[in-house]
């Protein structure tokens, strides 16, 4: 087994093994050993991966521990944890006894004879691969990215890039790397918060607008806390101007949590803007109309509330909702045919969903979801219920559901009418195909490149993906899926 890497479910980050080691109060035997071992897989692998090579909080093999590495301090993350980063406590599950064991287990695992190294992510390969009836190449884009969320396109065919820090890039046609872009907005940067989706506005090449959705720092200052926002500016000699607010939420919502900020952009090509907010780590506002956390939301491009909103006249329903329940949602698209809207996001232990958003529906977020605690304990919720809109498809485990993507072009005519889903803690990105009778079917078309953040079809109708690194936050890349029948093309086109 690898455990030369993630345990952020501990809040840690690779980090100094041989000083944590010497405090580790048990030496376990090896049947101690292996029966921790299958507690880590019950409990840790679900975020932080079945060989410890890492996921939701990154590779312990390249920093430090967050919380701290003594056994007293990792005993502390196990059974109180620390739930606004998303860290369940197992004390109602584990007897003291049995978390110290688990401490020990986690102190051991990279020093026991017969550890591997930390698994290292793979890159492009020239190999060529196959799945759901077609072959290609994985070709780099971009690389040396700190954690790329979202890419898209300006009308020229130079590639924009973010990166959840509060960077924005530009790839250009000769497939060089801009440096980042001057004066976007300051960014929350805590745990899933910082810079994520961009989207070009269809009329950019007339009006040059430019979105962006990201963890707004609570205006006025007041303590760390944020909330989802979204401008729209244009990039003019390097520099971002022209700023718009298109939404933000008062700076009585933003909290101190750093879960659960969605968010992508979605344009219909009628002049509206759909984005999906997570819950922020909160179960109660999903359900709760006046909250805007755990919805979809429907604007103009200018950030003006729709008249035929579904819920328009309510006071009591926040103006911009189009539907909610929704946990965290981390894909959003149109589909180019049929002109509906289509989401993934992330459930809890299992239970990540792709849907079909409808106008007004109810996805049924913290009352109604297949998956289950964190921390094994008892769940409050069903898995269904008949005035909730459920999933066309679940993932069970997670996969950690991102970026999603609708394939119309003619690239791949195997895919074209199909989608493809990104999965972070899958590292995967899948296939998936809705069938005539309202069912859905995946299959898995790329694995273990790395934590997929981003799937987008690209002008020339290959597909891109942008990666992050388990192990190394600041080696993230672009690729791309290239027919094997087509040539090389340049990194910008």
């Amino acid at each position: 087994m690898t455990f030369k890497s993630c345990l952020g479910a501990l809040g840690l980050l690779w980090g100094s093994w041989s000083v944590a080691a010497e405090t580790a109060p048990l030496r376990l035997s090896d049947e101690a050993y292996q029966r921790n071992h299958r507690q880590y897989q019950l409990l840790c692998a679900n975020c932080h991966g079945a060989d410890g090579n890492g996921g939701l909080g990154g590779s312990l093999a390249a920093g430090n521990w967050r919380r701290g590495g003594t056994a007293e301090e990792i005993f502390k993350s196990l059974k109180i944890g620390y739930p606004e980063t998303g860290m369940p406590g197992f004390g109602a599950l584990l007897t003291d006894a049995e978390v110290r064991e688990l401490v020990a287990y986690l102190h051991e695992a990279p020093r026991r004879p017969g550890a591997e190294p930390a698994r290292k992510t793979a890159g492009a390969s020239t190999r060529e691969l196959s799945a759901a009836g077609e072959t290609f190449v994985l070709e780099d884009v971009a690389t040396g990215l700190e954690t790329p969320w979202a890419i898209a396109w300006l009308p020229d065919g130079r590639m924009l890039v973010t990166e959840r820090p509060g960077r924005l890039r530009i790839l250009g046609m000769d497939g060089r790397m801009s440096a980042p872009v001057a004066d976007t907005p300051a960014v929350f940067a805590k745990g899933q918060g910082g810079l994520m989706d961009v989207a070009v506005h269809p009329n950019h090449a007339q009006n040059g607008w430019i979105y962006l959705s990201y963890a707004q720092p609570r205006p006025g200052g007041g303590g760390e806390a944020g909330f989802t926002a979204i401008v729209r500016g244009k990039i003019v000699d390097g520099r971002w101007v022209e700023q718009q607010m298109i939404f933000e939420a008062p700076a009585e919502l933003h909290s101190g949590s750093g879960r659960h900020f969605g968010s992508r952009l979605v344009f219909d090509g009628a002049g509206f803007l759909f984005f999906g907010i997570g819950d922020r780590g909160s179960d109660g506002t999903a359900q709760n109309l006046g909250h805007p956390a755990g919805k979809i939301h429907r604007l103009h491009d200018d950030g003006r509330v729709p008249a035929d909103n579904p819920f328009a006249g309510r006071a009591e329903v926040w103006p911009s909702v189009w539907a909610y329940g929704v946990r965290n949602p981390h894909g959003l698209v149109r589909d180019g045919v049929t002109g509906r809207l289509w989401e993934t996001e992330h459930g809890p232990r299992g239970g990540d969903e792709f849907n079909r958003i409808e106008e007004g529906k109810n996805y049924g977020w913290a009352a109604v979801s297949r998956g289950k605690n964190y921390n094994y304990m008892p769940v409050k919720w069903a898995t269904s219920r008949p005035d909730v809109n459920g999933p066309l498809l679940d993932w069970t485990p997670s996969i950690g559901a991102s970026g999603l993507a609708f394939y119309n072009a003619d690239a791949f005519p195997a895919w074209r009418g199909g989608f493809l889903a990104g999965g972070l803690v899958g590292e995967q990105v899948d296939q998936i195909v809705v069938t005539a009778d309202g069912s859905a079917r995946r299959e898995t078309i790329l694995k273990d490149r790395g934590r997929v953040r981003d799937v987008r079809v690209g002008p020339d109708g290959f597909v891109y993906v942008a990666l992050n690194d388990r192990r190394d936050e600041k080696a993230g890349r672009v690729v791309r899926l290239r027919p094997a029948s087509a040539g090389a093309a340049k990194a910008g086109k």
